[in-house]
């Protein structure tokens, strides 16, 4: 795989609210078939920190999904 492909598949991993970590990004594109070594040539402070906020937007969107609507 390519290292366009393998970014592209991070970020929408990252985008689609199914991990909450770094962690499980990682375990999500090993189990989708991303070889331990295709990932280790995939690393940067800048990209890391990217893919982080991208998690933590996601995970936000997916909590207030859940939340009902109550008025007051």
């Amino acid at each position: 795989m390519g290292n366009l492909e393998l970014l592209e598949k991070a970020f929408a991993i990252a985008d689609s609210g199914e991990v909450s970590n770094m962690a499980e990004l990682r375990k999500m594109l090993i189990a989708s078939g991303i070889s331990v070594l295709e990932l280790q040539q995939f690393h940067g402070q800048a990209l890391a920190r990217q893919l982080s906020e991208r998690i933590s937007k996601s995970a936000g969107k997916r909590h207030k999904i859940g939340v009902p609507f109550t008025r007051q």
